[in-house]
């Protein structure tokens, strides 16, 4: 029995374009009532001679396959495939989450995320990724682009792990001029040639760089030529520059987490702990005088 469902393309309305990206363009749509994201991708993403796009077809329904049986509060739920799209395109369905992705909230101003949120946020992204590594899934793409979130209530943001696995097909798409939005958030030893150390510990580098993100509200070195970003990862000379301000406890975790040896990485389990109990320690803020009880 195939996990993977498949959604008539009748059944889905399209409300607004979202974003587009190499692979396609994802809007914010309906399935039979419910708020979905509807991700179309490119006839490009397949392309190549008829054996490879056979493979990345093949890849395609397997990855669908995998991502299907993924259930976790803190990972952006996989609907479905749809099949018959505008041209006979494929597109995947998902979960909607109503504020987008927590890079487009750091960027908000309107929208004051104080400590304890940041911790919120930070811990369920690492629970997110403990449930994906838990399931021998690594993501290789963790960023706050890739991180969505749900402030409906004020106290409690909610945040989701999502743009992960279909990673084949991504990297088919990320052609060398591709890399550099990922550049970043990506560990020595992804750049350096030393695949035989690549491990689920990428993730927790890149998620070293998204602490630093949540800290700051910045990207990473935003005004730097990408030549001499890559050297500065592969040298272990380049990580991003921690303010004054930053408390001693979140400057451990996230040094720990880009730490260039990836053994002496943390596990998620262990980042996840460590971040929930210093929300724990957080005070919440009282919702004015009648908050005395």
């Amino acid at each position: 029995m195939k996990a993977t469902k498949i959604i008539k393309n009748d059944d889905l309305e399209e409300l607004r374009e979202l974003g587009s990206g190499t692979f396609g363009t994802v809007y914010h749509g309906k399935w039979r009532g419910t708020d979905v994201a509807i991700k179309r991708i490119k006839k490009s993403c397949f392309t190549g001679r008829s054996s490879e796009q056979e493979r990345l077809t093949v890849e395609f329904w397997h990855e669908a396959e995998i991502l299907s049986k993924l259930h976790h509060p803190n990972v952006v739920a996989f609907y479905g495939v749809v099949q018959d799209g505008p041209g006979g395109t494929l597109a995947t369905v998902t979960e909607f989450m109503v504020d987008g992705s927590l890079r487009h909230v750091l960027l908000r101003k309107d929208r004051h995320l104080d400590r304890r949120k940041r911790l919120i946020i930070a811990m369920d992204a690492a629970f997110g990724m403990e449930y994906l590594h838990s399931k021998n899934i690594v993501h290789f793409d963790l960023k706050c682009d890739n991180l969505l979130v749900n402030l409906k209530d004020p106290s409690r943001p909610i945040c989701k792990v999502g743009d992960f696995g279909l990673s084949k097909i991504k990297r088919n798409t990320l052609v060398s001029g591709g890399v550099r939005g990922t550049l970043p958030w990506m560990a020595p030893e992804l750049l350096n040639g030393s695949s035989s150390k690549v491990s689920e510990k990428v993730d927790v580098f890149s998620f070293g760089i998204v602490l630093w993100e949540i800290l700051t509200g910045e990207e990473p070195y935003a005004n730097m030529h990408y030549g001499a970003i890559i050297g500065g990862i592969v040298n272990n000379t380049l990580r991003p520059p921690i303010p004054n301000y930053c408390d001693p406890e979140w400057r451990v975790l996230m040094e720990q987490c880009w730490a260039p040896n990836p053994s002496a990485r943390p596990s998620f389990t262990e980042i996840a702990g460590r971040l929930r109990s210093m929300a724990a320690a957080c005070p919440t803020k009282a919702a004015g005088p009648k908050a005395s009880h």
